[in-house]
């Protein structure tokens, strides 16, 4: 951090640093990159170092300089730590880039240059605060710390205050007046600070917060009648889930433990979703058998289909037979044939005589059937 950081050179004075307040402020969450660019248009300044300084009591605590420049380079750049410094002759521009802020990066800065070997004239000034971004749901509770090392911050009364306004902060708790810790509604009475004078740490408890708690927070020092920032914290409170669920939105939350109609709201509605639940697995179990069904029925039929294909022909060609069979007897005037037998001239009574008749007939026996005669010529 720039309270820590080695000093590359004596700390120089500001010409006419007091009359000249910042000229910017800047606010960045922690872990963000700073980039300015700080302008010039004096002739004198072309050739001069630039340096990027953290002000302190009217004095430059130089960060990063550049080298001496020459007549013929236009681009100067240096880097030291985090922070790099680039200097374009062509554009008459100081570029400053700060990456990773933290917290402890907050502070007043200067981008100025060297005008002899003991004086820096400030080209511009900005007022950096990098600030602490605590994210929770409603209900929870949160601690945060707040490390301090400037000597005025040591003895000083610590604060817990929220910022409203432009030049406003609101004390909740602070060190020299123990909260008595109520955990009623009030942000007072859910807050605790505790200063630890050797760690030289402010640690802040908030409990059972709320979304109505969220806001911009300082963790700062009484000095006499001044209120001195130590840190930023930008606080953001959430609503929690199973509270939408439970309430109407139009009901306000409160830090109160649940009652006892809400826990009812909670089983009523979790009852009803496993009703749901259950009839959409009773109807996707339905669907499931009668799909079975439907597949076994079908499989079924096409074995009866191959058994019909394999079976049912010959059993139609033998009732086929039996009906020629039956019927082929009805009418024998229909099926008589007349057949010419040759016979040789002579033919004994012991030789056998042969005659064509159809397959059908052959093992008919009539008894009382009418008999017709046949002519047989003899040659």
């Amino acid at each position: 951090s720039p309270a820590s950081a080695p000093l590359p050179s004596p700390h120089l004075p500001f010409t006419a640093l007091q009359a000249q307040p910042p000229d910017a402020e800047e606010r960045q969450p922690e872990g963000s990159t700073l980039s300015i660019q700080c302008p010039y248009t004096k002739q004198t300044v072309y050739l001069q170092q630039k340096v990027w300084c953290l002000v302190r009591g009217g004095q430059c605590e130089p960060l990063v300089e550049t080298t001496k420049p020459t007549q013929h380079s236009y681009t100067n750049e240096a880097t030291k730590g985090k922070v790099t410094i680039l200097d374009d002759r062509h554009y008459s521009t100081v570029s400053i880039t700060m990456t990773n802020l933290q917290a402890e990066d907050s502070g007043t800065y200067s981008c100025a240059y060297r005008h002899d070997s003991y004086w820096h004239i400030p080209l511009r000034t900005i007022s950096l605060t990098v600030f602490k971004e605590l994210h929770t749901r409603e209900l929870d509770s949160l601690s945060a710390q707040c490390p301090y090392s400037a000597p005025g911050h040591s003895t000083g009364t610590k604060v817990w205050c929220r910022r409203q306004g432009q030049s406003e902060c609101k004390v909740v708790a602070r060190s020299d007046y123990p909260s008595t810790r109520h955990n009623g509604q009030a942000l007072e009475d859910r807050t605790l600070i505790q200063d630890d004078t050797q760690k030289r740490t402010v640690t802040i408890t908030m409990q059972k917060l709320q979304p109505q708690d969220s806001g911009l927070y300082w963790c700062a020092s009484y000095r006499g009648s001044l209120l001195i920032r130590i840190m930023e914290f930008q606080l953001s409170v959430s609503k929690s889930e199973y509270l939408l669920l439970a309430k109407p939105a139009s009901w306000r939350v409160s830090a109160s433990p649940p009652s006892c109609f809400s826990l009812l709201s909670n089983v009523h509605f979790f009852s009803i979703f496993s009703g749901v639940l259950s009839i959409l697995f009773i109807l996707a179990l339905i669907s499931s058998v009668t799909l079975c069904i439907r597949q076994h029925k079908q499989l079924k039929r096409r074995g009866n289909r191959k058994a019909e294909d394999i079976y049912d022909k010959p059993e139609d060609i033998a009732q086929l037979d039996n009906t020629e069979r039956m019927e082929s007897p009805k009418d024998d005037s229909e099926d008589l044939k007349y057949v010419t037998l040759n016979y040789k001239s002579q033919l004994s009574a012991e030789d056998p005589l042969y005659c064509n008749v159809e397959p059908s007939q052959a093992h008919r026996k009539p008894k009382d059937e009418h008999v017709e005669y046949a002519i047989i010529a003899l040659k």
